[in-house]
């Protein structure tokens, strides 16, 4: 029973003057044909004009703003299509 966690980028909302990007938590079981997955999120990531923020929500794992550092390819593009 293959299982997998890891934590993914959301989608970019606008507020404002504000981009929000929520870091979410995603755990995934695959047993025979099928498979389930568990969307929690762990962090928001707030971007106003050239100043970010990271936001922890209660459950985030200890190293969430390590990992944070791995998704900023992924960031970038979210932030590129919050400002259009």
């Amino acid at each position: 029973m293959p299982e997998e966690t890891d934590l993914v980028v959301g989608g970019a909302l606008r507020v404002g003057d504000r981009c929000i990007i929520p870091i979410v938590r995603a755990f995934t079981i695959c047993m025979g044909g099928a498979a389930t997955a568990s969307l929690t999120p762990v962090a928001l990531l707030v971007i106003e004009g050239e100043h970010e923020y990271l936001a922890l929500l209660p459950g985030a794992p200890p190293k969430t703003p390590d990992i944070v550092g791995t998704l900023r390819d992924e960031i970038e593009r979210q932030k590129k299509k919050c400002a259009e």
